[in-house]
């Protein structure tokens, strides 16, 4: 009767997979001993999966029922007809009981403690799932509750409501009571329970980055220059995946956009240590890299794994576009529904980076302007009287109304980084070596373009007048600031690598959606920048951004327009001082002085004699 008590419990109460190992059964139940059939069969219930997230839904399968009468007399445990092509009745009694030791056969029987479900007869038990399922959802202390009605082991396959959350499958034993004095401990440690704690991992996966040009912290978003180097940093965490998979998958994918990456620059680290081409694959070229870890490497990450990726890249805008957008974006795809290996989740990050132009077209459209050049500086010339020389008047970008009279061309100017225009800024290439300095001159409508600047203070004097014109030698302050937003977006994807925004996706057709998976995630994008010259606000433009495609907005606090007017006069410039005029005065002056103080001296002697 003992040893039948036993089996009894060890039937009926299992193991939940991975988060608690293996331990040892007893032996092949005895068939003659039998309950007597005057006594009443009674069953652990309800079942409970905790440790789960509320929303989550636990489908749960029956995996070995009980066969017997209501009385309690038994003829033994039995897999189900969904799960029998793998729990045959060897493979039942390998993993309940073990082998019992026989010296006496040939060769010698060792002795062999039952396996338990291992992760691996886990996943193939998971990959059976395809029949009907008791669904429960988990309440917000994070539990499923099934009210059973019959002992046996349930496996709970579990859906999860945060699509970044990976669960392996659950098992949980309702066991045989044959005379309601209380549960048999299967064993002294009591593994197995009526209720079992979900394996969960949480895939994280965040993108920042940060220049060695100025003291940024990592970030989401930066203001750039053409040819500046950012470092990014890519952290994220492989699950738990042990051998529930047969074949999983991870796999990073990252992009840039003007922007080329270092591809000898890319280091990946996991605290585990990985070795290129035996844990993991890399493709990189100067627009991105594609990293992919091996089945064989994933199936020993029984424990959620960190992994970094860093590397560098140049910013690499060349178009005289108003704002230049570098966006780059990091996705993921990676096994997550142990029932269908082919079912992959999807993540996605991004950092955002700008690069500002003057005077440049406009960034986007809205529904009724769309490439809109904008004038932070303009050139005019006037006359002695301060009139302007011309009636031609420049037509705004922004209202299509005439302001800007005498606008004047070929007015050379050049770029400093200091107040007092002694260190002249000069730019980087898109390589980022050194450049040469900026050649600034105004066109025939006055504007003068100045490209790929980083967001900060700069000082702008003109070098050169046109001719017939007095060179204005003011030094004019210009600072460009932004401020960002932080926006959700969703976008939607079929493999993870290529992403089309909701507007794109509320195009297709009904059967083509089918094949997309959504994935919100939050980003800093550019809200408004402000230029200001001289102190004064010249211009402050909105945007409206969804972090996909973004709008500048000219009808709300509207750029002014009067831009700011550097004025030439119309008139001989005067040489500067210390400058050629003035020296051949001071020669001829000095000239007559000396001439004069010799007739003088002559003169006295010649009277002396």
């Amino acid at each position: 009767m003992k040893r039948f008590k036993k089996l009894m419990a060890l039937l009926v109460a299992m193991v939940m997979v991975l988060a608690m190992g293996t331990t040892a059964f007893a032996d092949d139940p005895d068939p003659v001993d039998q309950a007597p059939a005057a006594q009443t069969v009674d069953y652990d219930q309800p079942l409970t999966v905790s440790g789960l997230t509320k929303d989550d839904v636990a489908h749960f399968y029956k995996v070995v029922e009980w066969v017997g009468d209501a009385k309690g007399n038994v003829s033994g445990w039995k897999a189900t007809s969904d799960f029998a092509s793998v729990l045959t009745e060897e493979k039942l009694k390998e993993v309940l009981v073990g082998t019992k030791a026989d010296a006496t056969a040939t060769p010698p029987v060792e002795a062999k403690e039952p396996t338990g479900i291992t992760s691996e007869l886990a996943g193939q038990l998971a990959r059976l799932a395809t029949g009907t399922s008791v669904d429960v959802t988990a309440t917000a202390e994070g539990k499923a509750v099934l009210d059973n009605d019959a002992a046996g082991l349930w496996m709970a396959i579990i859906t999860p409501v945060d699509p970044d959350t990976v669960y392996n499958p659950v098992f949980v034993g309702s066991d045989y009571n044959k005379d309601n004095s209380g549960d048999v401990a299967v064993n002294e440690a009591e593994t197995y329970a009526d209720e079992a704690a979900a394996k969960k991992s949480t895939v994280e996966l965040k993108k920042t980055a940060k220049t060695t040009e100025d003291s940024w912290d990592d970030a989401k978003w930066q203001t750039v220059a053409i040819g500046d180097t950012v470092s990014f940093t890519v952290n994220t965490t492989i699950p738990g995946y042990g051998k529930v998979y047969t074949n999983p998958v991870f796999k990073l994918t990252d992009k840039l956009k003007d922007m080329t990456l270092d591809t000898d620059s890319v280091t990946i680290k996991a605290p585990t240590g990985l070795t290129k081409d035996k844990d993991y694959t890399i493709t990189a070229t100067t627009a991105g890299y594609t990293i992919e870890f091996k089945a064989e490497y994933l199936k020993k990450c029984t424990v959620p794994t960190a992994v970094t990726v860093e590397y560098t890249a140049k910013v690499a805008t060349t178009a005289p576009v108003h704002v230049n957008t570098e966006k780059n974006e990091v996705s993921t795809e990676f096994s997550h529904n142990p029932s269908n290996e082919n079912d992959h989740g999807f993540k996605k990050d991004t950092t955002q980076h700008y690069t500002f132009t003057l005077d440049a077209s406009g960034l986007g459209s809205t529904s009724t302007q769309s490439g809109k050049k904008t004038s932070e500086l303009v050139k005019i010339g006037v006359d002695a009287k301060g009139d302007p020389i011309t009636e031609t008047r420049t037509t705004s970008e922004i209202d299509d109304k005439k302001y800007v009279e005498g606008p004047l061309a070929d007015a050379e100017f050049k770029l400093y980084t200091d107040d007092k225009a002694q260190n002249e800024y000069v730019p980087k290439k898109a390589d980022g070596t050194t450049g040469t300095a900026l050649a600034i001159k105004s066109g025939a409508d006055g504007r003068m373009t100045i490209a790929g600047l980083d967001a900060g203070t700069y000082y702008l004097q003109e070098s050169k007048a046109p001719a017939g014109f007095v060179r204005d030698t003011s030094i004019h302050k210009i600072e460009i600031a932004a401020v960002t937003d932080e926006v959700d977006v969703t976008e939607y994807t079929t493999d993870g690598a290529t992403w089309i925004s909701a507007e794109d996706y509320e195009n297709l057709g009904a059967e083509a959606k089918k094949a997309y998976k959504s994935y919100t995630y939050k980003t800093e994008v550019l809200k408004s920048y402000t230029v200001k010259i001289d102190g004064e606000e010249t211009a402050t433009y909105n945007f409206t951004n969804s972090g996909t495609d973004a709008e500048i907005d000219w009808t709300v606090n509207p750029p002014k327009e009067l831009p700011f007017d550097i004025i030439n006069t119309q008139g001989t410039e005067l040489p500067s001082t210390g400058g050629i005029g003035t020296t051949m005065f001071y020669i001829f002056g000095g000239v007559l002085v000396a001439a004069a103080a010799v007739l003088l001296v002559t003169r006295r002697r010649m009277n002396a004699r």
